[in-house]
């Protein structure tokens, strides 16, 4: 799993492995994709990753990349951080 995403370091794709194998389990609620979302933030995932396990929730195909970022960067689990990431950047375009 995750061999074709470049610059793992084998730590990071044992945990993000071990992520996406723990959330099967939420794929049959209703609403599965934001529980999803819920469960990667309350384990601390970050962002990016939440990015890549979503794409291998996916299924890892052509169109998945796409369609996990807009996942991620549209749940209401990540607003927090994606407001607080957009702070930083504007703190920075101003400096």
């Amino acid at each position: 799993m995750f061999d074709d995403v470049h610059g793992l370091t084998p730590d990071r794709a044992a945990r993000l492995t071990s992520l996406v194998e723990q959330r099967l389990p939420l794929l049959d609620q209703e609403g599965e994709m934001e529980a999803v979302q819920r469960f990667l933030r309350d384990q601390a995932a970050s962002v990016i990753d939440s990015i890549v396990i979503t794409r291998e929730v996916l299924g890892a195909g052509p169109a998945s990349l796409g369609t996990a970022k807009e996942i991620v960067l549209t749940s209401a689990a990540w607003t927090t951080e994606l407001r607080e990431h957009q702070r930083l950047v504007e703190r920075i375009e101003e400096a």
